[in-house]
């Protein structure tokens, strides 16, 4: 399986995010890229992510949310491939992005109760809005290890849901 990760600062400095991409290539044998995306560069990421031809692409705090089509529909909407939008942060950058039209290929899972309840309540049309499963029963155990068993455990919900059996 071909997986992107797509973030805005370093994979090693988002806590968890090294361990999840390190169980991804190991455990589930997939083929993971890495893309670091800086918005004043004005670089057009989704030309790099269609030439990858991913199965899924994760994200981390929305980034490349603000490129848009002509029509201004978020350009991921084009991407043939299954989103993971992992939300780590409050104050996103991109976060108005949520209120247009999304795909149904979209799946966001928030960290913590309050983001969470924040943007259910701002933007009750997310095609899929969820907790990052673990997050209540550990908040203290903010691990390397722990965060990405949670990132982990996100993507296999998401995976339940939309691929059958």
């Amino acid at each position: 399986m071909k997986i992107v990760i797509l973030t805005e600062q370093p994979i090693n400095s988002i806590c968890g995010m090294r361990y999840f991409r390190d169980k991804l290539s190991g455990k589930d044998k997939a083929e993971v890229t890495c893309l670091q995306y800086v918005s004043e560069r004005k670089r057009h990421i989704m030309g790099d992510i269609k030439a990858l031809r991913p199965y899924l692409l994760i994200t981390v705090d929305l980034p490349g949310f603000e490129q848009c089509t002509l029509t201004s529909n978020v350009s991921y909407n084009l991407l043939d491939c299954k989103q993971l939008h992992l939300l780590l942060h409050e104050n996103l950058r991109n976060e108005s992005y949520l209120a247009g039209q999304l795909s149904i290929a979209m799946f966001f899972y928030c960290a913590g109760d309050a983001l969470y309840n924040r943007l259910a309540q701002r933007y009750p049309y997310l095609p899929y809005l969820k907790k990052i499963p673990g997050e209540q029963e550990k908040p203290d155990d903010q691990t390397e290890k722990g965060n990405g068993e949670r990132y982990y455990g996100a993507l296999q919900e998401m995976l339940r849901e939309c691929i059958p059996g």
